[in-house]
């Protein structure tokens, strides 16, 4: 039997035929077993639609919450087309979602158009560093090689873990990337080298409707927030659930496909209009708190994974609450939020925090809990949230003045019941403030044992509840319901549940015993210059207009006067000249109102008493903040003394300037490692002006000035006396650049073991300050030490080596004329002194033992005389210039006279040769 011959086909046939054949999906193809099926592999990227609250049109009547944007060619590649739904696997975790496609391609574009072509992924726009975005509304590029997700169909898939884990295997300097969230060259190779890649395949068939829909809230922690206003009674209570139902309803009034687990948001209004709504009346509602999180609990059918919800298909039961986290910020917010001013922090925490939230075997065994400890202020409590934004994480806060029961002992189980209430809110972060009052336990009664007993208890608790959880599950991850779906199983790690923050104003005073439950200690310092003109910058940009020179030169005259001001201290001092800038805004606008002139001179007048007032309001605002952050031992300050208020002194003037103003004005020569002597001593008799000077050095030289006189740093219990001088010296270091002037050293650091106190208090301090001092050649260029002292002799001989006081300067008593006139004039310089007064002749006639203070007391004397003499004369009626005239007073010579005879001198011929002996001994030490 003849073979029948296989017919003949052209090759224009065979090419029709299969464009056909690719036009059905896969499904549909006749004669194709479903085992057959195409399926890509592709990087994950994110879709965005959505620009300056504007939404692009073509997206409303889509599932926003489950799509996936792909080029015309991957349609081609799967054989779809757009409104298809295809599987996605993340491939790195091995969860499933369905979602629905839409093509990105422009439409004034084809695939054979040369501009259209496959894009490396470092050339385009990034979120949370590593995937590629594509925005709808802005004219851009599309990369044909990656599926584009919405932000929460990429957080279902827990792409947002493959994504920090990833970061996370790179090492600290990618992930600090990520935390600063600037995007650049380095950031692209690290974004081409962490690609995370998904698998997708066309669905067999679209998924059915759901007949049951159960979904919960998603807790959020109020935190002591103003949500405790929003419900405050039934009727507010039934109106809010009223608009939750219509923006449900208005959210399924479009095809959503969901799984048991996903999270879904719903955008709503809040707008009750009560007057006990503070969000309302005041439109304090940021359009992120407008959105509420549901979770899936349960859908019916139960047998099928996937399904589709209507409202007009499927009955939606809506009750309780469930533990759940938060998309990122990065990931569904377009717009970056601010960045702490404390990098260095958010770096060392975001490294800490980071890893045990990654599924690896090696982070479940890791025990995380943080001591954050600064200063009151410095923006703990903002660098926490600004890493639990990032991370997506709750932050739970508790006071643990709270914590602290009527009993002691009753502590350790509220600090048990505090980490119960954190895991309802789990994955979370339970920041623990004021973590300080632990260091009081047991002291105000029961004995060392009992103090030791409650810490050790303490201590105890934190270590047992922060243990990693034995089988945790992160819950945007599959939760198992589907007993054959061995995909889920691949999404279960051993995680952590509750990571504790414990924030402190010091760790100094705490049980070693509490401190050793840390496994991180973090210290928080003060804002350089850098980070203080930077907040001052974001605060002051609306009110540049107002002030009477530009902007930059207002913020840098700021950034001198406010050294050592915290982040907290830099928004009261812009809030209160704000206050101020404000009232006499309104007060200024009614006097011109009520002015009857014309236009030209209103607004004239207008804008110049604003500019002028603008800058005195931050001036009395900057002067009333120090004198709140005053302290009992002195808050460091920039002095009022010119060189013009220091009369004579040229070569002690010269010898300070040499070495305080050259390492400040040439920081670049001092930075090769050259020990700097940073330390003065200014001895000689009293009344000299040794204190003025180291005052007029500070305000020349634009430094802060923290005087310290010996008795304010003894204190009659151990240890707090070197505690005081440890404080002096970090307070003079958070202020930089700064000048320490030790008024009266001798009385603060004398010789070691002369002393007659029997607990060696003074010789503990002499050696605490020795330390201090020390340390200061490890710091900046721009701390300085100056002492003076009547008896260098009574001094510690260790203070006066180099490198410590090693600059001797002495100040003494000068006989000659001129250099008292000099004295005379700078003293005099701010007196109405009549013609007939010659400086000169009335410093020849003063006494040779006549200090600096003998010379002040006699020109306060001198103008006392004429001050009393203006009195009689307007009594008697000869004068015909007004009292309360300043210029009225005039200091004649005759004045002067009579201030001499009554003055004697404070300083001895027989004590001026003992200070001259003095001089001769310590002079082979002076430079």
């Amino acid at each position: 039997m003849v073979e029948r011959r296989s017919p003949l086909v052209l090759s224009s046939t065979r090419a029709t035929l299969r464009s056909v054949l690719n036009s059905f999906r896969p499904d549909e193809i006749p004669g194709r077993p479903d085992s057959i099926r195409r399926s890509v592999r592709l990087p994950a990227g994110v879709l965005r639609w959505k620009r300056d609250g504007v939404n692009d049109s073509k997206f409303d009547s889509l599932d926003d919450s489950s799509l996936v944007g792909l080029s015309t060619q991957l349609l081609k590649r799967l054989s779809i087309n757009s409104g298809s739904f295809v599987v996605i696997n993340n491939i790195d975790i091995g969860i499933q979602r369905v979602a629905q496609v839409v093509v990105l391609d422009p439409p004034n574009k084809t695939l054979e158009d040369s501009s259209v072509t496959s894009l490396p992924v470092s050339d385009s726009l990034h979120t949370m560093l590593v995937f590629p975005t594509f925005d709808t509304m802005s004219q851009q590029l599309l990369d044909q090689e990656v599926a584009y997700l919405s932000p929460m169909l990429a957080f279902n898939l827990s792409l947002h873990m493959s994504c920090l884990k990833s970061l996370v295997h790179r090492g600290n300097e990618v992930l600090e990337k990520y935390f600063v969230a600037k995007f650049d060259e380095e950031s692209a190779s690290v974004a081409g080298e962490s690609k995370i890649g998904l698998d997708l395949e066309p669905v067999s068939e679209v998924p059915g409707y759901a007949s049951h829909l159960r979904v919960s809230f998603v807790k959020i922690p109020e935190c002591g927030t103003i949500q405790s206003l929003v419900v405050s009674s039934s009727f507010e209570d039934e109106e809010r659930q009223g608009l939750i139902d219509s923006a449900l309803n208005k959210y399924f009034g479009t095809d959503r496909v969901l799984s048991r687990g996903d999270v879904f948001r719903v955008c709503t209004e809040w707008n009750c209009g009560s007057s006990i709504c503070v969000q309302c009346g005041q439109g304090l509602g940021s359009k992120e708190e407008d959105f509420i999180y549901f979770k899936v609990v349960a859908m019916e059918p139960s047998d099928e994974r996937f399904l589709r919800v209507h409202h007009s298909q499927t009955a939606l039961v809506l009750g309780g609450t469930v533990s759940c986290g938060l998309p990122p910020d990065l990931l569904v917010s377009s717009s970056k939020a601010n960045m702490p001013l404390q990098v260095d922090t958010v770096n060392v925490l975001a490294s800490v925090l980071s890893p045990p939230l990654c599924p690896s075997a090696l982070s479940s065994k890791l025990r995380v809990a943080v001591l954050l400890h600064g200063l009151p202020g410095c923006g703990k409590r903002t660098v926490v949230n600004y890493v639990a934004k990032r991370l997506g994480l709750h932050v739970v806060e508790y006071s643990c003045h709270s914590l602290l029961a009527s009993s002691e002992k009753k502590t350790s189980t509220a600090l048990a019941q505090t980490f119960n209430m954190a895991r309802r809110y789990a994955p979370t972060i339970l920041l623990l403030r004021h973590f300080e009052v632990f260091k009081n336990l047991g002291s105000q009664d029961g004995s060392q044992g009992d103090r030791v007993g409650v810490a050790s208890e303490i201590a105890s608790i934190i270590r047992e509840l922060t243990e990693p959880v034995s089988n945790g599950e992160y819950s945007s991850m599959e939760e198992n319901s589907n007993s054959n779906s061995s995909v889920d199983e691949g999404g279960k790690f051993r995680g952590h549940q509750v990571l504790l923050i414990a924030s402190s104003e010091s760790t100094e005073g705490l049980s070693p015993t509490i401190r050793r439950c840390f496994s991180h200690e973090i210290r928080m310092g003060s804002l350089n210059d850098e980070q203080r003109s930077e907040l001052l910058s974001q605060s002051l940009q609306d009110v540049s207009q107002l002030l009477n020179t530009s902007s930059d030169e207002f913020v840098k005259e700021l950034v001198g006067q406010t050294s050592g001001f915290l982040p907290r201290d830099l928004r009261a001092l812009v809030a209160d000249a704000g206050a101020n800038l404000f009232i006499s805004k309104e007060s200024e606008t009614e006097k011109i109102d009520s002015l009857s002139g014309d236009v030209d001179q209103s607004s004239q007048l207008g804008n110049g008493s604003e500019r002028l007032k603008a800058k005195d309001d931050f001036t009395k605002a900057l002067d009333r903040s120090k004198k709140r952050n005053a302290s009992a031992l002195g808050a460091p300050k920039v002095p009022n003394v010119k060189w013009d208020d220091v009369g004579g002194l040229e070569d002690v003037k010269s010898s300070i300037l040499d070495t305080v103003q050259l390492p400040l004005l040439h920081k670049d020569l001092f930075s090769s490692g050259l020990r700097k002597r940073s330390g003065v001593l200014l001895y000689g008799p009293p009344g000299t002006g040794k204190t003025l000077l180291a005052k007029a050095v500070a305000t020349e030289c634009s430094l802060n000035f923290l005087s310290v006189k010996g008795p304010e740093l003894i204190n009659m219990y151990i240890g707090e006396s070197e505690k005081n001088v440890r404080d002096i010296f970090e307070k003079a270091r958070s202020a930089r650049p700064c000048v320490i002037f030790f008024d009266e050293l001798d009385s603060l650091a004398p010789a070691r073991g002369a002393s007659g106190d029997s607990g060696g208090v003074m010789d503990r301090v002499v050696s605490q300050m020795l330390a201090e001092i020390d340390g200061l050649s490890d710091s900046s260029q721009d701390l300085f030490i100056i002492g003076a002292s009547n008896r260098p002799d009574l001094i510690d001989p260790a203070l006066l080596r180099p490198g410590r006081f090693d600059k001797l300067l002495y100040v003494g008593v000068n006989a000659d004329a001129s250099y008292r006139e000099r004295v005379l004039k700078a003293l005099t310089r701010k007196f109405k002194l009549s013609e007939d007064v010659s400086l000169y002749l009335v410093a020849k006639k003063c006494p040779s033992t006549f200090t600096g203070a003998d010379m002040y007391a006699l020109c306060a004397d001198a103008w006392f005389q004429a001050a009393k003499r203006k009195v009689l004369n307007s009594d008697s009626g000869d004068d015909s210039i007004p009292e309360d005239d300043p210029d009225s007073v005039v200091v004649e010579f005759i004045d002067f006279i009579k201030a001499m005879d009554q003055l004697s001198p404070s300083l001895s011929i027989t004590e001026l040769k003992k200070y001259e002996a003095l001089r001769d001994q310590f002079q082979g030490r002076s430079s």
